[in-house]
């Protein structure tokens, strides 16, 4: 009766560590989204895919309750991406802006914007070590899959003031597939004169009858990995809409997912990684189908397969 008495109250107690390390977990996980939505900052980061680098410069700032943020690729191929509040602006050169509507720039690591609701239904947040990343003293957390192909994120804050210093998309093998790595941060208590000067400028409103949605899909997609769904009334792709017989946008409210079906061009079906997204292509006699998103190629597959 002892033994069985001991062995109850060890249960317990490593119950009641893993509910404590899991709420210890969330709380730098709050820390870390409170740092990038309420905070001026300046900060440059790189996205390193294998031997690909892509550099930005990232400014945010709020002033009476108005939030501005301005991405700007440092790379001569990029896209200059200004989000004022709810509207978000992509400046092309010698072009109208393209104005859409949204809370965040997708450009930007989702893992940093989703709310903890969705986040907890996919990943259980462990803290991790505390280390020195550059000149700074840094702790680890780690958001690990509750479901199998899954990616898992290990997130590198600053442990005095939660911004984010370093970012790390795992396989389900944990394999390091992407990193994005923050490289100058400068917090002030002023929004900066250029993000004001942003914040005051007239730009054009989101308009949403621009948007022109894709038509009804010809096939239908059978098959769906745990916790995506469907994306009701995607946008169109104007590039692809000449040949596209089918096009389904999945989610499960932190990665997107899409599937083209086209008509069948002949060449073999390839598998391929680019950083963390799979890029997948499978033909047969008369149909094309291809899968681009964050998932393992064994999901993106699956998707394939599923279109009938």
């Amino acid at each position: 009766m002892m033994r069985f008495q001991g062995f109850c109250c060890a249960i317990v107690l490593l119950f009641s560590s893993v509910v404590q390390a899991e709420t210890a977990g969330w709380t730098l996980f709050n820390k870390v989204q409170n740092a990038v939505k309420e905070y001026n900052f300046d900060a440059s980061f790189v996205v390193l895919k294998g031997s690909q680098v892509d550099t930005y410069r990232w400014l945010h700032g709020k002033s009476d309750q108005q939030e501005i943020e301005h991405l700007i690729p440092l790379d001569t191929n990029g896209v200059d991406i200004l989000r004022r509040n709810e509207s978000i602006y992509y400046l092309l050169s010698e072009r109208p802006a393209f104005v859409l509507s949204g809370h965040t720039i997708t450009e930007l690591p989702a893992i940093l914007f989703e709310s903890q609701a969705k986040l907890a239904v996919l990943y259980n947040a462990v803290p991790g070590s505390s280390s020195v990343m550059s000149g700074r003293s840094a702790q680890l957390l780690r958001l690990t899959a509750k479901q199998p192909n899954r990616y898992h994120y290990w997130l590198w804050l600053d442990s005095e003031t939660g911004f984010p210093l370093r970012i790390d998309t795992l396989s389900e093998q944990q394999a390091p597939l992407e990193r994005w790595l923050v490289t100058h941060m400068q917090i002030s208590s002023e929004l900066p004169e250029n993000l004001q000067a942003l914040l005051n400028a007239d730009l054009p409103k989101p308009n949403a009858g621009s948007v022109k949605l894709m038509p009804q899909s010809q096939q239908k997609l059978t098959w769906l990995p745990d916790s995506f769904q469907i994306v009701k009334q995607p946008a169109a792709i104007p590039q692809l809409e000449s040949s596209l017989q089918s096009y389904w946008l999945l989610s499960d409210g932190l990665h997107q997912v899409s599937v083209f079906v086209q008509p069948s061009k002949g060449v073999p079906t390839q598998a391929y990684r680019d950083g963390a997204t799979t890029i997948f292509v499978q033909n047969t006699a008369s149909l094309e189908v291809t899968v681009i998103g964050p998932v393992s190629i064994d999901v993106a597959r699956q998707l394939a397969a599923g279109v009938k």
